[in-house]
């Protein structure tokens, strides 16, 4: 990992390389400073402080679909449209009027009481894995639980789950650097709008009791057109399973790599939020947030120019150790929690489905403490990626 000074004196790394980083080489780096640029036309931002007081700069937006899509070569078609259309990554009355649309179906209050329902869909997903023979967790379980809950919240069939995960899956690929596998994303992303735009439309003629109901039956100022909904409904599969399937991945790894540790949430039911926050902690399931500079900004010391891309390492920003004692180290009773956390982001484009993928995670591993108490992991995943979505390898496990 060897840095170099650029033009404009700050730190140089190129892209290239810094996505190759591993978790030790990052704290290294951001130990000895705290910004890098990684091409002419982005910096990356690595401590708490800076990251944090940058999540809400009014000259830092979320970058624009169009520009990110630029930035990693994505070509006009599907997926384009869905990135350029999604409310993650619009700004200001698109980004408040799309959002706002879902603000009343994603009300905290609303989500709660799916609880049960979501309970009831993790223990039915932890009865079904096998016994007494090795498996992979991640595709039996991890990818099980978010894809079933999501389409039990949002009012999907429960066996469209499987094709739909893939296809998210598949999608999720566009928001990694580098962008690969245009050809799959493309078709993912045409399989995945053809089915959104055929539940809203028997939705419309045949009302039910669920969430996509609520929101094409929608009359208010709120509602939104139907190819904006489609595009914003995709974005929320996408959300509600492709990161909180490798987040549940690891929080069971981390785990079960210290038979003491799931032996302690067991008997204490109440560190489950802590374990699920201290895992999102060291290994998120996204590695930061990207910014645009619509004006020339001051931080960590340096000028930025308008028309620059920020990125907001959140993953290394919750392991700096100026803010976090012993940062490496999983502590499910640590005293020196930042909250909130930032894994969900901040400001006005702060994770919508934030409730949502929290159910998810505390009823899947209430589900599997009380329905597979004495799991164990054979083979440990790894999570992969220091830009944008990251992606958990496979984990080996058995319940005897």
């Amino acid at each position: 990992m060897q840095t170099t000074i650029g033009d404009d004196g700050l730190p140089f790394l190129p892209l290239e390389d810094y996505v190759k980083l591993s978790l030790p080489q990052l704290d290294a780096l951001r130990q000895e400073m705290p910004i890098i640029r990684t091409t002419p036309a982005r910096v990356s931002l690595l401590r708490d402080q800076d990251v944090r007081a940058m999540m809400s700069h009014p000259d830092l937006v979320q970058i624009p679909g169009p520009e990110f899509c630029d930035f990693v070569g994505i070509p006009a078609g599907r997926c384009r449209t869905f990135l350029e259309t999604f409310m993650l990554m619009t700004n200001g009355e698109d980004h408040k009027h799309r959002r706002g649309a879902f603000a009343r179906v994603f009300a905290h209050p609303v989500l709660r009481q799916k609880r049960d329902q979501v309970r009831v869909v993790a223990d039915r997903v932890i009865a079904d894995l096998p016994r007494g023979t090795k498996f992979d967790f991640l595709a039996l379980c991890a990818s099980r639980l978010p894809a079933e809950m999501i389409a039990e919240v949002l009012g999907l069939k429960t066996e469209d789950s499987a094709w739909f995960a893939q296809q998210v899956y598949s999608l999720s690929n566009s928001m990694m650097i580098p962008y690969v596998g245009h050809e799959d994303i493309e078709a993912s992303a045409n399989a995945l709008y053809d089915f959104v735009a055929a539940t809203l439309e028997d939705r419309r003629q045949t009302p039910q009791n669920d969430l996509i109901s609520m929101l094409v039956t929608d009359e208010s100022d709120r509602a939104l057109e139907n190819e904006e909904l489609i595009y914003q409904i995709m974005g929320l599969i996408l959300g509600g399973s492709d990161t909180t399937r490798s987040g549940f991945n690891m929080i069971v790894a981390r785990l079960l790599s210290d038979r003491s540790l799931w032996d302690e949430v067991q008997a204490d039911r109440s560190l489950i939020p802590s374990a699920i926050d201290e895992a999102l902690r060291l290994e998120p399931p996204v590695a930061g947030v990207a910014r645009y500079s619509v004006a020339p900004i001051e931080v960590a010391g340096a000028t930025l120019a308008a028309g620059q891309l920020v990125g907001l390492s959140t993953m290394s920003a919750m392991r700096d150790e100026t803010k976090v004692s012993n940062p490496e180290v999983f502590d499910l009773h640590r005293k020196d929690r930042q909250l909130p956390h930032v894994v969900f982001g901040a400001g006005a484009h702060r994770c919508l489905g934030e409730m949502l993928a929290r159910l998810e995670m505390e009823e899947g591993l209430t589900a599997l403490l009380d329905g597979a108490p004495d799991i164990e992991m054979i083979d440990a995943p790894k999570m992969v990626g220091t830009l944008g979505l990251r992606k958990s390898t496979p984990m080996i496990a058995r319940i005897p």
